[in-house]
């Protein structure tokens, strides 16, 4: 049995949540079970997370925090808390629009069963023949950029590693990759990768995290992250380095 939580970070999303799909995906997968982290929602998202905990109390777990503290120490939070749960294999997060389809979870897991040593796997936006990747060109093009400086920054040979599905084996030593704090309020992901790398060994990385192409990837639009936050990632991502490089 292999139990999967999902982490979900909401702020202000009450118009974007689809119960619907939800409810269809936690029917279909009753060992999937979703946490949502509401980060000091000041819209009805409350009100809606309470009513999907209601319509499925064993597999929606809700964690409230109560001012904004931003994606990155919301996911901290939400992965911090699985210590707190029974029996589960694998953990992970998603973003609350679901851009990344839930029916990717356990495409995306099922690495872990076909490859035991497999302890970190992230999604990839990559457009192949016959898988349904839906982007702005102007997002791709500038995702290209900011993933090819980052690649030569840290020596990370990584094509995406801003896609927001990342999960894990559940076991305390990478529990314990969200213990500290992030520098960045964005680029966190970039932070876990340094922390597992630094931890386990670049022979060790390199054998147990894989980077897989997802089947369906839909851009939902209206994007907290601004253009403004990419013009000044150089900033950001100088501070990162000046934290992990050893």
């Amino acid at each position: 049995m292999s139990k999967t939580i999902i982490i979900i970070p909401v702020y202000n999303e009450a118009l974007r949540l689809d119960k619907g799909v939800f409810y269809y995906h936690l029917e279909k997968n009753k060992l999937h079970h979703i946490l949502f982290v509401n980060d000091g929602s000041s819209d009805d998202s409350i009100t809606v997370l309470n009513q999907m905990k209601d319509k499925f109390p064993q597999q929606i777990h809700l964690l409230h925090l109560k001012q904004n503290q931003g994606k990155a120490e919301a996911i901290r939070q939400g992965s911090m808390s699985i210590q707190n749960f029974e029996e589960v294999s694998f953990f992970g997060y998603l973003d609350a629009d679901l851009a990344t389809p839930l029916s990717q979870v356990s495409y995306l897991c099922n690495e872990f069963h076909a490859k035991p040593a497999l302890q970190f796997i992230i999604g990839s936006r990559v457009q192949l023949f016959g898988y349904d990747i839906q982007r702005k060109r102007s997002r791709h093009y500038l995702g290209r950029i900011f993933a090819t400086y980052v690649s030569l920054l840290f020596k990370l040979n990584i094509y995406d590693t801003q896609c927001g599905a990342k999960f894990f084996r559940a076991n305390k030593s990478n529990i314990n990759l969200f213990e500290e704090k992030f520098v960045s309020r964005w680029f966190f992901d970039i932070e876990l990768f340094l922390r597992y790398r630094n931890k386990v060994g670049i022979t060790e990385f390199t054998n147990s995290f894989q980077e897989i192409p997802l089947k369906k990837w839909y851009e939902q639009g209206q994007s907290k992250l601004k253009w403004s936050d990419f013009i000044l990632s150089p900033i950001q991502l100088h501070k990162i380095k000046e934290k992990y490089q050893k």
